[in-house]
C-alpha cells in the first residue's frame, strides 16, 4: 500500500487552482476607494424591493452598494442644484 503525503499533492493542487483562476474573466472596472480619512457614514432606510433593485444595479455596474449609492447621491445633488438654478432664473 502506497502512502501519499499531502505535501506531495500541494504543487498539483496549486496548479489546478491556478489553471481555474487563469480562465476566469477579470473585472473591467476598478472600484475606487476614498484616498482620505474624510469619509462619513450615512444611515438611511430602504424598502426590501428598493434594496434588491439597488443591489442589482450596483452589481451590473461592477460597484459595491455603498459606492453605487454614493454615485446616485452625487448625481442627485447635481440634478438638484441644476433644478434650483433653473427655478431662480
Amino acid at each position: 500500500m502506497q502512502i501519499t503525503r499531502l505535501s506531495d499533492k500541494v504543487p498539483s493542487l496549486l496548479s489546478d487552482v491556478y489553471n481555474q483562476l487563469s480562465h476566469m474573466p477579470t473585472l473591467s472596472k476598478y472600484v475606487s476607494r476614498p484616498h482620505t480619512d474624510t469619509s462619513v457614514a450615512v444611515t438611511f432606510r430602504l424598502e426590501a424591493d428598493e434594496e434588491q433593485r439597488l443591489a442589482e444595479l450596483a452589481r451590473q455596474d461592477l460597484r459595491t452598494r455603498s459606492s453605487f449609492v454614493r454615485l446616485l447621491i452625487l448625481r442627485g445633488l447635481a440634478a438638484y442644484d441644476k433644478d434650483v438654478k433653473a427655478e431662480r432664473a
